[in-house]
C-alpha cells in the first residue's frame, strides 16, 4: 500500500526530489558531489522516505519508468529492503548513508550505489536482473553479497572497501552473476571473497590493492567457475591469492603483480585449478610460494621475468602434478629464491634460460614428464648441470633416475642420440654410485654395532657382517669401475672395441719383441723332442750358425712345414674368443727366458681381456649390465 507524501515532514533535500523526479533522469543536490557527515537540510534524505520511493511511489507521486537516481544525498536512519520486490533501477549515486542498506533476499533491476560512502552493504541473496554497482564508493564495513543472483555485472572498480568486524571487505561467496566482475584499482583492506562464485565473463582485478583480512588472505575464490578470464595484472596484494578448484574458460593473468604471502606462506594458491587458456606470471614479484599443484592449462605457463621468493617449506614455485599442454616458460631473467617443485608434473615443452634456473638443491624432477626443450640448450653437459641441481638428500630421498631418464628420451627423440647417451652414462654413474653409499653406511652402522656389542659379548657376527659389507663394497667398486671404463655401463657397448684395439696392439709389439729375441718356442712336445729342434739348443755346433734357437728350427729342412709366426696374427688369435686361427696351437711364449716370461704373463691377460672384452659388448647390447628399474 502506497504512503502518502503528506505523511512525511519532507526535508528541503526531499522536497527537491518530489519536484524534480520527473524533470529528468537524475536528480542533483546540491553539487551533486558527496557530502560530508553533517551535511545539512538540503542534502538530508531520511531512508523512510527513499524506501517509500523506491518501492513503488506515494499516492500522490508516482516513480517514473527510469527509476530513481538521485546523487549527493546524505541518507539518515537504515534503509531497509530486505525482501523487497523493486521493479526498477535504484540509482543512489556520491551518496553517504548513516547507516548500511539492507537488501537481503530483495529483488531489483540494477542497484547503483556509484560514489557513495557506505558503512556497509547487507544484500546476501539479493537478486539483480540487472548489475550492481560500486564504483568508486567508499565502504566502511563488510560488503555482503553471498547468494547473490545477478543478470549483470558486480562493478567494484575504484572502490575503497574496508572490512568490517570479521575481516572480511567483500563477501560474495555463491555469488552467481551473468556478466563480469570487475574490482579494477580498488583498494581493500579486509579479504575478497568469492567463494563458489559463478561468474559469466571474467573476474577483473587490474590495479586493484589488497591487504588481508584476519585468516590471512587476501583474495578468497576457491571453487570460482569464471567463462572468462581472471586478470590480476599489477595487483598488490598483501596477503594469500587463493584460487583452488577455480575453473576458468580463459587464462589465469598476473602479469606484474606483486604478491606478499600470509600466514601460511603461500602468496598465490591455485591448486587444482582449471583453465583453457594459460596462466601469465610475467614479472610477477612474489614473497611466498607460488603454487599451481595439479592444475590443468591448455595453454602455456610463462615466468618470464618474475621474482619468485619462497619464505617458509623452501618453495618458490610448486608445480607439483601439473598438467600443461603448451610450453613452460622460465627465462627473460625470472629468478627463483626457493625450489621450483615440478614433481609428477606432464608438460608439453619446456622452454628455459640456464640463467634462470633456480639454485643448486632447489630443483625437483621426479616423475616430471615433458615433450621437448624449445629455446633452451640441448647439450649434454648443459643438461647435465641442469639434472644436477637436484638434491634428493634435502628432501629425504635418494637417488632419482627417473629425470635423467625423461631427458635422455627427449634428447633421442629430438635427434640428439649422443647427447642422450652421455645423460645415460652420467645417469648410470651416479646411480652406482648411490648404492655404493647405501652400502657405505649399512658398513658404517654394522662398525657401529661391533663396537658397541664389543665390551658385553662375543664380537664374531658383527665382524663377519663387517668383513661381508666390506667385501660387497670393494666389488661395487670395482665392478662399477670397469663397466664404467669399458663399456659406459652398457650404455656405451662400442667403446669395447676401442679398449680390444689397445689390447691388440699392446699384444702386437709385446710377442713381436719377444719373438725377435726367439723367445717364442712351439706348442707341441712332441716338437721340442724332435732333432731338429734339440741340435740347434745352445751350445751345440748347429746353433753357431743362428741367433736364437727359434731361428736355428726354422732353417732345418724337417720344419719346412712348420707354420711361421706372425706377431700380428697371434695378437688376434689370442685375444678374440670365437675366432680361431690356429696360432696360437702352435706357438707360446717361453717361460724359461726373461722375455718370455714377462710374453707368457701378458698371454694370460691378452687372454682374459679378450673374454671380459666380448662378454661386456655382447651385455651392453643386450642391456643386461644396465641397471635395473631404467
Amino acid at each position: 500500500m502506497k504512503r502518502k507524501l503528506s505523511e512525511f515532514d519532507l526535508t528541503p533535500a526531499e522536497q527537491e526530489i518530489r519536484d524534480r523526479l520527473w524533470d529528468g533522469k537524475e536528480v542533483v543536490l546540491g553539487d551533486g558531489t558527496r557530502p560530508g557527515p553533517g551535511a545539512g537540510p538540503e542534502r538530508q534524505v531520511t531512508a523512510a522516505f527513499l524506501r517509500s520511493l523506491v518501492l513503488d511511489g506515494f499516492d500522490d507521486l508516482d516513480v517514473p519508468e527510469w527509476g530513481v537516481r538521485v546523487f549527493g544525498a546524505r541518507i539518515t536512519g537504515e534503509l531497509d529492503l530486505e525482501g523487497a520486490r523493486i521493479p526498477r533501477d535504484v540509482w543512489v549515486m556520491n551518496c553517504r548513508f548513516h547507516a548500511a542498506p539492507v537488501l537481503r533476499g530483495a529483488q531489483i533491476d540494477t542497484l547503483g550505489l556509484n560514489g557513495s560512502a557506505l558503512p556497509g552493504l547487507e544484500a546476501d541473496r539479493l537478486e539483480a536482473r540487472g548489475d550492481v554497482v560500486l564504483r568508486g564508493a567508499e565502504v566502511q564495513g563488510e560488503v555482503r553479497l553471498g547468494g547473490a543472483t545477478l543478470g549483470g555485472d558486480l562493478d567494484g572498480n575504484g572502490a575503497r572497501l574496508t572490512a568490517g568486524q570479521e575481516g572480511r571487505a567483500l563477501s560474495a561467496h555463491g555469488l552467481d552473476a551473468k556478466g563480469f566482475v570487475f574490482l579494477r584499482k580498488v583498494v581493500a583492506k579486509g579479504e575478497i571473497g568469492l567463494i563458489g562464485a559463478k561468474l559469466g565473463g571474467d573476474l577483473g582485478c587490474e590495479g586493484a590493492r589488497l591487504t588481508a583480512g584476519k585468516g590471512g588472505r587476501a583474495v578468497s575464490a576457491d571453487r570460482l567457475e569464471a567463462r572468462g578470464s581472471v586478470v590480476l595484472d599489477g595487483v598488490e596484494a598483501q596477503g594469500e591469492v587463493r584460487l583452488v578448484g577455480a575453473k576458468v574458460g580463459g587464462s589465469l593473468d598476473c602479469d606484474g603483480a606483486r604478491l606478499t604471502a600470509g600466514e601460511n606462506g603461500y602468496a598465490l594458491s591455485a591448486d587444482g585449478l582449471e583453465a583453457r587458456g594459460s596462466v601469465f606470471l610475467r614479472g610477477v614479484e612474489a614473497q611466498g610460494e607460488v603454487r599451481l599443484l595439479s592444475a590443468k592449462l591448455r595453454g602455456v605457463l610463462t615466468c618470464e621475468g618474475a621474482r619468485l621468493t619462497a619464505v617458509k617449506r623452501g618453495r618458490a614455485l610448486t608445480l607439483q602434478g601439473l598438467h600443461l599442454d603448451g610450453a613452460f616458460f622460465l627465462r627473460d631473467g625470472a629468478e627463483l629464491h626457493g625450489a621450483l617443485d615440478l614433481t609428477a608434473a606432464e608438460i608439453g615443452d619446456i622452454n628455459d634460460d640456464p640463467a634462470c634456473w633456480p639454485k643448486q638443491g632447489d630443483l625437483l624432477l621426479d616423475r616430471c614428464r615433458y615433450g621437448a626443450f624449445t629455446g633452451g640448450p640441448v647439450d649434454a653437459a648443459a643438461r647435465i648441470r641442469w639434472l644436477s641441481l637436484q638434491d634428493e638428500s634435502r628432501w629425504g630421498a635418494e637417488f632419482w633416475p627417473q629425470p635423467w631418464e625423461q631427458c635422455a628420451r627427449v634428447l633421442r627423440e629430438m635427434g640428439h642420440g649422443a647427447e642422450a647417451r652421455a645423460i645415460l652414462i652420467e645417469k648410470e654413474r651416479r646411480q652406482r654410485a648411490a648404492r655404493r653409499d647405501r652400502v657405505t653406511r649399512r658398513l658404517a652402522r654394522a662398525r657401529a654395532d661391533r663396537d658397541r656389542a664389543a665390551p658385553v659379548a662375543g664380537v664374531r657376527p658383527h665382524t663377519d657382517r663387517v668383513i661381508g659389507l666390506w667385501l660387497k663394497l670393494a666389488f661395487l667398486r670395482l665392478w662399477d669401475a670397469i663397466l664404467g671404463g669399458v663399456v659406459g655401463y652398457g650404455r656405451r657397448p662400442q667403446s669395447a672395441a676401442t679398449w680390444a684395439m689397445g689390447f691388440f696392439l699392446t699384444g702386437w709389439i709385446v710377442f713381436a719383441n719377444s719373438a725377435g729375441f726367439g723367445e717364442i718356442k712351439p706348442n707341441a712336445p712332441m716338437i721340442l723332442r724332435q732333432a731338429e729342434w734339440t741340435r740347434c739348443a745352445e751350445g751345440q755346433a748347429t746353433a753357431a750358425a743362428y741367433p736364437h734357437q727359434v731361428a736355428c728350427f726354422l732353417d732345418q729342412p724337417e720344419a719346412a712345414a712348420y707354420p711361421r709366426f706372425n706377431a700380428f696374427i697371434y695378437s688376434i688369435d689370442t685375444l678374440v674368443p670365437v675366432v680361431s686361427l690356429e696360432m696360437q696351437s702352435y706357438w707360446v711364449p717361453d717361460e724359461s727366458k726373461p722375455r718370455g716370461r714377462w710374453a707368457r704373463a701378458y698371454l694370460w691377460l691378452h687372454i682374459g681381456a679378450g673374454w671380459a672384452l666380448s662378454l661386456l659388448a655382447v651385455a651392453g647390447f643386450s642391456g643386461l649390465i644396465k641397471t635395473d628399474n631404467t
